[in-house]
């Protein structure tokens, strides 16, 4: 993600150093939930989505990574299958690392277990995060989502500030409910002054926390 990364710049350029460099179309998928030695994906460049897909079809969007970024750390740490897939949702260049050479790096500098770690709880209080939504309303998911981006698992450069860029699809997924609700809560902020809409921007009026 974002607010680790210049912590560990050292670390970063010595993952990008050793790993396969790919680039990726919108849409294209990076990998698949289940999979095993995926690697560690460094994204230097674009947009993806790591979700969640149900044997009846749904989608549990899980977070929007923008790079630099990291995805497939959970992989990496306890050797399983990606508890996630993960999407290019724009031309994407990415830095695939190998397992085997995250392993030897973490061998020679613990401070990469420890990016790998603190990124890893990160998404996790994400998930905390959304999971508190369970009780709330539409318009409540939403308002709370609206005022703290970064906390609900939009790991982006804007998502600090107030303009976001993001589809109302998108914050339907995140927040378990339909496009049409969405929509309309939407709309009601937006009569209300509290925000403004420009295509798949916008913009936050209101006081954030």
């Amino acid at each position: 993600m974002l607010l680790k990364r210049e912590i560990y710049n050292e670390e970063w350029e010595q993952m990008l150093r050793v790993g396969i460099r790919r680039r990726y179309l919108a849409g294209d998928v990076i990998y698949i939930q289940g999979k095993k030695n995926v690697g560690l994906v460094c994204i230097t460049k674009g947009k993806a989505k790591n979700c969640i897909y149900y044997s009846d079809g749904t989608e549990k969007l899980v977070c929007i990574l923008e790079g630099p970024a990291v995805t497939g750390e959970t992989s990496v740490i306890d050797g399983e299958g990606s508890i996630v897939s993960t999407e290019a949702l724009t031309e994407l260049e990415a830095v695939i690392v190998p397992v085997s050479a995250v392993k030897e790096l973490m061998g020679k500098n613990p401070r990469i277990m420890m990016f790998l770690l603190e990124l890893n709880a990160e998404k996790i209080r994400a998930l905390q995060f959304q999971a508190e939504n369970i009780v709330l309303t539409t318009r409540q998911k939403l308002a709370r989502m609206l005022i703290n981006f970064y906390s609900s698992g939009v790991y982006t450069r804007e998502a600090e500030g107030n303009l976001v860029t993001i589809t109302h699809e998108q914050l339907a997924d995140f927040l378990g409910t339909t496009r049409p609700k969405i929509t309309g809560a939407l709309n009601e902020f937006e009569k209300s002054g509290l925000i403004k809409k420009t295509g798949g921007v916008l913009r936050l009026l209101m006081v954030r926390g």
